[in-house]
C-alpha cells in the first residue's frame, strides 16, 4: 500500500514537473540577417532563407527565431556613399565610435537612456534611417530572453557594430546577450563575443580596404568567377554550400547562438 501511494507521489510529481520544465527552458537564440549594398527587400529575404535553411539542417532540433533586419537600397552609387558616410563616424575602436560621432567622449558615468537616445537620433538622420527599426526588433527579442545572433554581410557588418554597441553600452545592458558574425566584413574593428570571416577573393571589401580601414582578410575561398567574379555575394560565395566557407560561418553562428 505504502509503496502504491509512493509510486502515485512520484507519478503526479512527474507530471506536474513536465510543464514546468517546458516553460523554464530558455527560448532559442533569434538569428537576424542584416544585409549589404542594392540589395532589395527579396533579395534579403532569400539570403536570410540560405541561411536559415543550412543552419536548421546543421543544428537540427534548435528552436532558433529567424528575423531580417533591412537595410534599403537608394540604388548602388546612393548606396556605396552611405558606407562611407558610416565610415566616418565608426571611430578607431568600440570606446572610439562615440567621440567620432558628436565629438564627445561618454561621461564618466556611463550612457544613461537620454544621451544613449541622442545618439540614436544623429544616427538615425545622418547615416542609419533604419536604426530605430532594428533596436526595436533586438530589444523584442532580448525582452522575450533570446540571445540574438545579427549576421551581417558586407555594410551591413557596419550596421551590427553600431546597433550591437549601441545595446551594450547603453542602458539595455546588453553584453553577452547579443553578438555578430560578420561575413565579408566591411569593419576596422569587432565587438566582444562577435567574429568575422573575408574571403581573400572578396574584391570588394579589398577595393574598400585602399581607402578605408578594415579588418583583413582572414579566409581562402580561392576565386569562383562564374559564380560571382567579385568574390562577394552573400549567397553565391560565402554561403554557396559548395564551398568551404559556408561551414565556417554557420560554425560560427552557431557557436554564439549556443553560448
Amino acid at each position: 500500500m505504502k509503496m502504491k501511494k509512493l509510486a502515485t507521489i512520484v507519478l503526479a510529481g512527474s507530471l506536474l514537473a513536465a510543464p514546468l520544465c517546458a516553460i523554464s527552458a530558455a527560448p532559442g537564440s533569434a538569428i537576424v540577417f542584416v544585409n549589404g549594398i542594392n540589395n532589395t527587400f527579396d533579395d534579403a529575404v532569400a539570403s536570410l532563407q540560405v541561411l536559415k535553411t543550412q543552419l536548421n539542417a546543421r543544428d537540427k532540433n534548435n528552436t532558433y527565431v529567424y528575423g531580417n533586419a533591412y537595410n534599403a537600397t537608394q540604388g548602388a552609387l546612393s548606396d556605396v556613399y552611405q558606407v562611407f558616410k558610416q565610415k566616418g563616424v565608426e571611430g578607431t575602436s568600440p570606446a572610439d565610435f562615440w567621440r567620432a560621432i558628436d565629438g564627445n567622449s561618454l561621461p564618466a558615468g556611463g550612457m544613461n537612456a537620454a544621451l544613449q537616445q541622442k545618439y540614436i537620433d544623429l544616427l538615425t538622420k545622418n547615416d542609419i534611417p533604419e536604426l530605430p527599426d532594428h533596436l526595436n526588433q533586438y530589444r523584442n527579442y532580448l525582452k522575450a530572453q533570446r540571445k540574438v545572433v545579427l549576421v551581417g554581410h558586407s555594410q551591413g557588418t557596419l550596421y551590427t557594430n553600431f546597433e550591437i554597441n549601441l545595446l551594450v553600452t547603453g542602458p539595455d545592458q546588453a553584453q553577452g546577450k547579443i553578438s555578430a558574425v560578420n561575413v565579408g566584413n566591411a569593419t576596422r574593428y569587432q565587438l566582444p563575443g562577435s567574429s568575422y570571416l573575408t574571403s581573400h577573393a572578396d574584391t570588394v571589401i579589398g577595393a574598400l580596404s585602399l581607402v578605408q580601414t578594415v579588418l583583413p582578410a582572414n579566409y581562402s575561398l580561392g576565386w569562383h568567377p562564374l559564380s560571382d567574379a567579385l568574390g562577394h555575394s552573400f549567397s553565391k560565395i560565402y554561403m554557396n554550400a559548395s564551398y568551404s566557407a559556408a561551414g565556417q560561418i554557420l560554425t560560427q553562428v552557431s557557436q554564439q547562438a549556443r553560448n
